[in-house]
Parts: C-alpha cells; structure tokens; sequence
C-alpha cells in the first residue's frame, strides 16, 4: 500500500508542477491534464509511467512554443482571447488562486476508476474507535482511519445495543454504513459481513428506509452467492415480497426458478409464494390474511403495498355489495386493527362522506371515489432497487 501513496504522489506532484507552470491559463491546462491522466489510465500505464520525466502539457508553454504553422491572425486571436479570459479569471478568483495552485490541485484521478485498479490491494486497519461517522471515500483508504475486524465485532454489538435503548435510525444508519465501508476496503467477506448486512437490513426495514434496506439486499445476495452462511431463506423471501410490491414480474419469475425444493418448503419462502398466488388470483381474503400473519418481518415489507391492495379490494366489495355494506365487515376483511384506523383510510381516500348513520357504506356512491384512487398506484416509486 505504501507503494501505490508513493505513485498517487509521483501523479499529484505532476499535476501541481502543470499548475505552477500554467501562469494564467489554468483552464487549458485542466482540461489536457484530464485527457493525459485518463489516457495513461485506460492504456493501465497510470503507475508504470514515471511521471518526473512526464513532459508538461502544452498549454504550460509560452505562446512562442505554439505551433509554427498557425498564421500570425491566428495566435493573435488566440492571445486575445486568453488575455481577456485570464483577467476576467483573476478578478474572480484573486483571492484563491495561490492556495489553489500550492496547496491543492484542482484536478486528480477519478477515485472510482482508482479504486477498480486497486481492487486486489488489501489493507489492514489499526483505528480502535467503536464509533466512526460514515465519510464517502475521496482517496485511497488510510489504515489509521479503518477500524480492523476485531474492532468491528465489538462495534456490531455496541450498535444493536444502542439501537434497543436509543432507537434513533439516523445515527444508526450513518453508523452502520461506515461499518460496512470498514469492512468493504478491507475485503472482508465472511459470515460476519452477512450479519452485519442483514441486521442493517433489518433495522431498514422497521423503519421503511427501502433505499437502504436494497443496498444491504443487494450485497447479501452476492455474499449468498459465495456460499456464505447467513439467513438466505428469510431475505430470499424478503426478495420476493418487495418483487410483488414493484410487481416486476420478469425478476419474480426468475427468482421462483432459482428456488430448489428445500427453499420451497421454508415457511418464508411459503408464505410469500403464497402472497403471489393471492394476488395473481385476486383472492384478497386470503390475501389479508397472509398479510396478519407473515412470518419475520415480512410484513414491513408488505406495509409497502398493503394500501394499494386495500384500494384494489374495497373497489371490488363496492361492485359486488349492493347497496350498503357493513363497516365492521370492510374493517375485518382488509386488516385494519380498530375502526378508527378504517375510517381513517377511508376518509384519506375521499369516502367517509359515503359512510351512514347505520354504520354502513353506501356502496354505490363510494365506487366512484375508490376507482380514481385506484389511479395513484399505477406507477411505483421504486427505491434503491434490487
């Protein structure tokens, strides 16, 4: 690792010995800085190339070094045009200027591409603080700021405890996406990582964040793929349950084909099959029923799409119940748990009026309002998919 700093800063120096030289004409000298950096990077020379010998880009010449077979009209338009840039430049940035060209350069390699022609380096982290805000790498990783694994556990077990006292999912969050970061520049990839993974994934689910919880999906499914034990029949149903919520129904098929017999005969895995065929069917009852008594957290996840079947359900009530129907019978039919809940939804979705004196709904006026709320879930905001 000490190697790839010591190349980084063979790079940077160039760039700032550009800069330095550059005088007025910065920006030329950016914009060639970029096409040399990045060329040297997609022929893979960027660190074989020795970069003290590296000749300056051209715009760090003077303008008697530009080519001689430009016409005289030509450099002067060329001058004019700069000298008028650069004076506009310095009264913009007269105050930063030097700091930027001694202190900082303005440009380096992109961290990205750096990070995918690091990706067999490995370092070992000596930070032993439990605690660590997550901070988007912008350079390669300092070990001092890398916690190494036996601080990880710890940390693991100090965040679930602290998660049960405090439950404020914002620090959690930012806590355990520096976790998974520490273990992600250091290539960790055992059953500890899965843990990590899926109690992060959790905890996203218990508060709807399903941005995050796909992050964590994502990479436990490759983790998976590794054959890496952890919890694969729980979040494989996860996966198929947030699949009926986008209803992609190319990836449900796909995933019901991975799945091998043992997979299919998991509870889980069961259960959200289940939640399928309901749906295929249309067979809400059955449906609301499997929504009460989904096993671990799947329900979270349905709470996602639990609404829009209420919809799909109460229009279908409405046509077949003629002219009323009970209150306490829609109520126990879609799962709301009192009927505070049920008129609630019904009055979010413009059809308490409809509700009357005898604690029925007038079914027929009702329809109406429930058809266009019908409407709002033809496009799902898809978050963070997997």
């Amino acid at each position: 690792m000490d190697k790839l700093f010591i190349k980084i800063c063979f790079i940077r120096e160039y760039v700032q010995r550009s800069f330095n030289e550059a005088q007025h004409n910065i920006d030329a000298v950016e914009r060639e800085l970029k096409i040399i950096i990045s060329s040297k990077m997609s022929e893979g020379l960027l660190y074989e190339t020795d970069w003290s010998k590296m000749e300056l880009p051209q715009s760090c010449r003077p303008s008697s070094f530009l080519s001689f077979n430009q016409s005289p009209s030509d450099r002067y338009s060329f001058d004019s045009d700069e000298c008028s840039e650069s004076q506009k430049r310095e009264k913009r940035a007269k105050r930063f200027q030097e700091h930027e060209r001694i202190n900082r350069p303005r440009w380096e390699p992109p961290v990205q591409q750096l990070d995918e022609i690091d990706v067999d380096q490995t370092i070992v982290g000596t930070c032993q603080k439990l605690e660590k805000s997550y901070l988007r790498l912008t350079s390669a990783p300092d070990p001092s700021t890398v916690r190494p694994l036996r601080i990880l556990k710890q940390t693991l077990e100090f965040l679930k405890a602290k998660w049960v006292e405090d439950q404020n999912y914002t620090y959690i969050c930012d806590q355990f996406k520096s976790l998974r970061q520490d273990l992600t520049v250091q290539h960790i990839k055992t059953e500890f990582t899965v843990k990590v993974y899926e109690t992060h994934a959790r905890i996203a689910l218990e508060k709807s964040d399903l941005g995050e919880y796909n992050q964590c999906q994502t990479q436990l499914k490759e983790l998976y793929r590794l054959n890496i034990p952890g919890s694969v029949m729980e979040f494989m149903a996860y996966r198929l349950l947030y699949f009926l919520y986008t209803r992609n129904r190319s990836d449900i098929n796909a995933l019901i084909a991975e799945l091998t017999d043992e997979m299919k005969n998991d509870d889980a895995i069961k259960h959200a099959l289940e939640v399928r065929s309901t749906l295929a069917t249309s067979n809400f009852h059955k449906f609301f029923q499997l929504y009460l008594k989904a096993p671990n957290m799947g329900a979270y996840l349905m709470d996602h799409f639990i609404e829009r079947e209420r919809i799909a359900a109460l229009q279908t009530l409405c046509k077949a119940f003629r002219p009323t129907l009970e209150m306490e019978f829609i109520r126990t039919e879609l799962a709301f748990n009192d009927m505070e809940e049920c008129y609630q939804f019904l009055n979010e979705h413009n059809s308490s009026i409809y509700i009357l004196a005898d604690n029925t709904l007038d079914t027929k006026n009702a329809q109406k309002s429930i058809e266009a709320c019908v409407k709002k879930f033809e496009k799902i905001d898809i978050k963070g998919q997997i």
